[in-house]
């Protein structure tokens, strides 16, 4: 009897588990892979201005229920599981928020119909966040099962920003379906507890109207924050916006710190601007062979020097319309003369390597300038040794 009865509570439970819940779909293989991203760099030193964070902590909470493995009928990754699609964005989102001084954590819900309707996983306790880590935690995931209380991991994401004491965010990426935990009173008490130092933001990545509107009404019942879809901020560009409004402040760079070339080198120490893209510049900013200089007398390119070469090789393979001039420099020993054909032969020994790598002879020239421009003092050894040089200058 007791055996019976126990087969009858079994059979009850599964049943309100599957009535509460989206239905198990099975997983489809994706349509092909998911789209290339390049983030925008905002950590670029070519911005007239620089980022710093305006929040101390975020929480991401991601839809881990079953509804989540049906197929994207969006735009971005269109025909994937609308979980693979969150995942993404939020490694879009990752990849460009710049590397900045701030706490992040990680929380799930879902996680199968044979666990508890309430139940929600702690990824990644509130620590200082990381690119790598927070990547490493999206991909360890596992399959989207079970239910959708969001409720409880707003909850969640309410306790773990206990130990913050600045402003905060909670995202959000959810399809809206189903939504169990009273939601809308967590978010409630989230506004309560933290009044405007916790802002929330949902990503809808969804098909249901009534989904996205779920996610809407959840961001303004926080009173801070708002509420996209993944399709809204997928670009590289609109990506980058989102990332700026949640995370970061604007403040001007001073004239000092501008470099507009983006070679590593402030546009007051600048001796030569406008060099490409990539380029290996030396401390004053000028495109060089870096790394490779002459023996006294010599001219010959030694081998240990050739990976060095590589730098300029692809820049000009990424560059087929630019063309370069090659100028070669010496030491101040000997006449001008002997040192103006020094020169020269190194410039061609450069030359003739990028030659010899499939770059066409047209587009590079070459001149020797023997010892009219150094770049160091001449009266020691240290110093000739860095004058025995040779130096790539774009042509426009």
């Amino acid at each position: 009897m007791r055996k019976l009865y126990l087969l009858a509570s079994f059979l009850m439970a599964s049943s309100t588990i599957l009535a509460g819940c989206t239905q198990l779909a099975s997983l489809k293989k994706p349509v092909g892979p998911l789209e290339t991203f390049v983030p925008q760099d905002l950590d670029a030193a070519s911005q007239d201005v620089q980022y710093v964070p305006k929040i101390e902590s975020f929480v991401i909470i991601l839809d881990a229920s079953a509804s989540m493995q049906d197929e994207y009928n969006g735009i971005v990754n269109k025909g994937h599981p609308k979980f693979a699609v969150a995942k993404d964005i939020l490694m879009r989102m990752n990849n460009t928020l710049p590397e900045i001084d701030i706490n992040s954590a990680l929380v799930t819900f879902g996680h199968g119909f044979f666990k508890p309707l309430d139940k929600t996983f702690i990824v990644c306790e509130l620590t200082k966040h990381s690119r790598e880590h927070l990547e490493n935690a999206l991909n360890g995931i596992t399959k989207p099962e079970g239910c959708s209380p969001a409720g409880n991991a707003i909850k969640d994401a309410k306790n773990l920003l206990l130990t913050s004491g600045g402003q905060n965010a909670v995202i959000l990426v959810c399809d809206g379906e189903q939504l169990l935990g009273s939601p809308l009173s967590r978010a409630q008490d989230l506004k309560e507890m933290y009044g405007d130092r916790a802002c929330l933001y949902t990503i809808f990545v969804g098909n249901a109207t009534e989904g996205e509107r779920e996610l809407r009404e959840l961001a303004r019942e926080a009173k801070c924050g708002f509420s996209v879809t993944a399709d809204e901020i997928a670009s590289s560009e609109n990506m980058a916006e989102f990332v700026k409004k949640v995370f970061l402040t604007e403040i001007p760079r001073q004239a000092h710190d501008i470099d507009s070339d983006g070679d590593g080198v402030y546009d007051k120490d600048d001796e030569c601007p406008d060099t490409p893209k990539g380029a290996i510049v030396d401390s004053r900013g000028c495109w060089v062979v870096k790394g490779v200089t002459f023996d006294y007398k010599k001219w010959d390119i030694k081998e240990e020097f050739n990976s060095n070469l590589s730098n300029i090789v692809d820049i000009l393979q990424n560059n087929p319309d630019m063309k370069i001039r090659i100028e070669g420099h010496t030491d101040n020993i000997g006449s001008m003369d002997y040192n103006i054909d020094l020169s020269q032969k190194r410039a061609n020994a450069v030359k003739n390597y990028l030659v010899g790598k499939g770059i066409q002879e047209s587009r590079i020239s070459i001149v020797g300038f023997g010892y009219k421009n150094p770049i160091a003092p001449n009266d020691t050894e240290a110093g000739r040794a860095l004058n025995r040089r040779a130096e790539i200058v774009p042509i426009k």
